[in-house]
C-alpha cells in the first residue's frame, strides 16, 4: 500500500480539513445523548421547563454545527478523492508509456485498461470512505465507550467486549477476503481482454461468421468472473450481519442489566437511554469500520496490481547521452538479438549493413525473417544482445531514444490512425506544420486527391484506427504523416501492401526525390518495392545472408535469387542474372 500513501500525501490538505470536519461531527454526536439524559433526569424530573428549553437550544445549535461540518466533509472528500484518482491515472498512464515492449506484452492491453480504470476506481472509493469516516469511526467508538464508562463502568464492559469481538471478525475478514478479490480482479482482466479482442477484430468475426464461437468464448471468462464474484460476495456477506448480531446481543444484555439497575435505583431512566444511544453509536461506528475494511480488502488487491505496473521495467533513461551527428545514418555491425525468455534461435544474428543519409536501403526476407525486429532495434524499442548498432554516430546503448526518434519517421506495417480529423492525424508528424506543408506531403504520398474528394476535405473526421478509410488510403495518410516530420531517416515497414501497382510506382518515384535529403530504409517482401534501392539487405530466418545492389545479389545471394524466382519466374531470373542458372535455396 506504499503506492497508495504516496498519493494520499498529494491531497493532504483535503484530508486534514476533512478530518477536522469529522472531529466536529463526532463531538456533536457524542454530546447529544448526555444532553438528552440531562433533559429527562434534570429538567423533566424536576419540572424545570427553562432547563429543558435551554438544553434543547444547545442541542439545536450543536446540530447546526454538525450539518455544516458534514457538508464540508462531503465536499472535501469528494474533491480530494477525485484529485487522488486524477494524479494516479496521470502517473500510471505516463508509466505505461515508458514500459519496455517486453513488459507491455507481459501485461497485455486488457489488463492494463482494467488496472488504470477499475483498480484506480477501487482505490478512489476507499479514499472517499477514509476521508468520510476514517477518524469519525474510531472517535465514535472510543468516545462512546468513554462516555458510557462515565455513566456506569460495569455496564461499559458490554460495548468493550462487543468491540473486541468485532475487531477479531474484521481481522479474519481481511485475511480471507483479500485473496478472493485478487482473483475477482484477475477474472475481470480476462473478460476485458476478450471484449477488446472481439471489438478489434469484429469485421473478421463477421466475415467468418464466427459470432457463435465468440459468444461461447466470452462465456468462459464471464462465467468465471460471475462465479468468483458471487463466492467473494457470499463470504463478505456473512460479515455485516455477524457484526450487527454481536451489537444487538450487547444491546439486549444492556437493556436487561440496565432495567435491573433502574429498579435498584443505581441508575436513572435518562442514563439508560443515553447508554443505549452510545451503544447505538458504537454499533454505527463498528459498521463503518466493517465497511472501511471491506473496501480495504478490495483496494489492497487493486493497489498490489497497480504496484506491479509501477515496479515494471521502464525504457532506459540515458545519463550524459552523446551528441548526435545527423549527417550520419544507421550502422549495424554483426548484430544479434533475442527476445526476453525466448527459446531456440535468436530473432536476429550476424546482421551487418549501413543506411546513410541520402541513401535508400531495402530490407527483404520471407515472413518471420526478422524484418520487423530489425526496425524495432532501429527505433530503440530493444537493445541488441550482440554486436553494435549506431544511429547518427551514437551507440544505441548510450544514446537518448527520444533524441534519436526526433530524427526518424516510421510508417509501420500495421497503420494506426487516431480518432480526429485527417489534418490532426497528419500533424502527428509535426504539430506546427502549415496547411501548405500538409497538402504537399499528401501529394507526395498520393493522398491529396482522395482527401479532397471528401466533403470536409482535410477536416474529415476519422473513426477509431481510421476505420472509415480503405487499407490503401490509411497507408497513404500514414506515409504523408511521416513525410511531414522531415526526418533524417524515413522507415517504411512494408507499408505499400494495400495500394495498387500504379500508385505504388508513383509513391516510389516521389520517395526517390525525397530521399536526396534523407535516408530511406524500405522493408518489403516484394522485390519490385526495393530493387532500385542503393543497397539491399537480405534476411533469412533472422540471419543477414546478403547485402548489396539488386544485380550483385542476383549473382551472389541464393536466398535473394529464390525470392526473385518465386516472384518473376525462371525465365526472368535467367535473363536478369545473365543466363546464370538459379540456385534454389534450401
Amino acid at each position: 500500500m506504499r503506492l497508495y500513501w504516496k498519493y494520499i500525501r498529494m491531497i493532504l490538505p483535503y484530508f486534514i480539513f476533512s478530518v477536522m470536519c469529522m472531529c466536529v461531527e463526532s463531538g456533536v454526536e457524542l454530546i447529544q445523548p448526555t444532553l438528552m439524559a440531562d433533559i429527562l433526569d434534570v429538567g423533566v424530573a424536576n419540572g424545570d421547563m427553562v432547563y429543558v428549553l435551554r438544553t434543547s437550544a444547545v442541542m439545536l445549535l450543536a446540530v447546526l454545527f454538525y450539518a455544516g461540518a458534514a457538508f464540508g466533509r462531503n465536499v472535501l472528500s469528494t474533491r480530494g478523492s477525485q484529485w487522488f484518482a486524477y494524479y494516479m491515472r496521470a502517473d500510471l498512464y505516463k508509466k505505461i508509456q515508458s514500459l519496455t515492449p517486453d513488459e507491455l506484452n507481459r501485461f497485455g492491453a486488457g489488463t492494463l485498461m482494467t488496472r488504470v480504470t477499475n483498480d484506480i476506481t477501487q482505490l478512489q472509493n476507499m479514499t472517499m470512505g477514509l476521508m468520510r469516516v476514517c477518524i469519525k469511526a474510531p472517535i465514535l467508538c472510543i468516545g462512546g465507550i468513554i462516555m458510557a464508562w462515565r455513566l456506569n463502568a460495569t455496564l461499559a464492559l458490554i460495548p468493550i467486549i462487543a468491540t473486541a469481538v468485532i475487531f477479531v471478525m474484521i481481522a479474519v475478514n481481511i485475511k480471507y477476503g483479500f485473496p478472493l478479490f485478487s482473483r475477482v480482479q484477475s477474472a475481470l482482466d480476462s473478460v476485458n481482454t476478450v471484449i477488446r479482442e472481439y471489438l478489434s477484430g469484429i469485421r473478421v468475426v463477421k466475415a467468418f461468421n464466427r459470432f457463435g464461437f465468440e459468444v461461447n468464448r466470452f462465456n468462459v471468462p464471464n462465467e468465471d468472473l460471475k462465479r468468483k464474484s458471487v463466492f467473494a460476495s457470499r463470504v463478505m456477506a456473512i460479515f455485516n450481519p455477524a457484526v450487527t448480531f454481536v451489537i444487538y446481543v450487547g444491546i439486549v444484555i444492556l437493556y436487561w442489566e440496565g432495567g435491573i439497575y433502574v429498579n435498584e435505583g443505581i441508575m436513572h431512566t435518562g442514563q439508560i437511554i443515553a447508554f443505549v444511544s452510545y451503544m447505538t453509536q458504537i454499533l454505527h461506528a463498528l459498521n463503518m469500520f466493517s465497511n472501511i475494511f471491506q473496501r480495504i480488502v478490495r483496494s489492497k488487491a487493486s493497489a498490489q496490481r497497480l504496484t506491479e505496473i509501477v515496479n515494471a521495467e521502464s525504457l532506459r533513461v540515458p545519463v550524459n547521452a552523446p551528441k548526435l551527428d545527423e549527417t550520419q545514418g544507421i550502422v549495424f555491425e554483426n548484430v544479434g538479438f533475442s527476445y526476453k525468455n525466448a527459446t531456440g534461435r535468436p530473432a536476429l544474428r550476424n546482421v551487418s549493413f549501413t543506411c546513410g543519409v541520402g541513401e535508400r536501403v531495402g530490407v527483404i526476407g520471407a515472413t518471420g525473417a526478422g524484418k520487423t525486429t530489425l526496425i524495432s532495434l532501429v527505433l530503440q524499442f530493444y537493445e541488441p544482445t550482440e554486436g553494435t548498432v549506431r544511429i547518427f554516430g551514437a551507440d544505441v546503448t548510450q544514446s537518448d531514444p527520444k533524441e534519436v526518434r526526433r530524427h526518424l519517421a516510421v510508417v509501420p506495417q500495421r497503420v494506426m490512425l487516431f480518432t480526429g480529423t485527417i489534418r490532426e492525424n497528419l500533424r502527428w508528424g509535426r504539430e506546427n506544420a502549415t496547411d501548405a506543408e500538409l497538402e504537399e506531403a499528401a501529394r507526395v504520398a498520393c493522398a491529396d486527391t482522395f482527401i479532397r474528394s471528401f466533403k470536409e476535405g482535410y477536416d474529415t473526421m476519422l473513426g477509431h484506427s481510421g476505420v472509415n478509410l480503405s487499407g490503401g488510403q490509411r497507408q497513404r495518410v500514414a506515409i504523408a504523416r511521416a513525410l511531414i516530420k522531415n526526418p533524417r531517416i524515413l522507415i517504411l515497414d512494408d507499408c505499400l501492401s494495400a495500394v495498387d501497382a500504379l500508385t505504388e510506382a508513383s509513391i516510389r518515384n516521389y520517395l526517390r526525390d525525397v530521399s536526396e535529403n534523407c535516408g530511406c530504409l524500405i522493408v518489403s517482401q516484394k522485390i519490385s518495392s526495393i530493387r532500385d534501392c542503393d543497397k539491399i539487405l537480405v534476411l533469412d530466418d533472422g540471419e543477414g545472408v546478403g547485402f548489396g545492389t539488386h544485380a550483385e545479389l542476383l549473382k551472389t545471394c541464393a536466398v535473394y535469387r529464390d525470392i526473385y524466382l518465386s516472384q518473376y519466374g525462371r525465365d526472368a531470373l535467367q535473363n536478369a542474372a545473365g543466363g546464370t542458372e538459379a540456385v534454389v535455396h534450401g
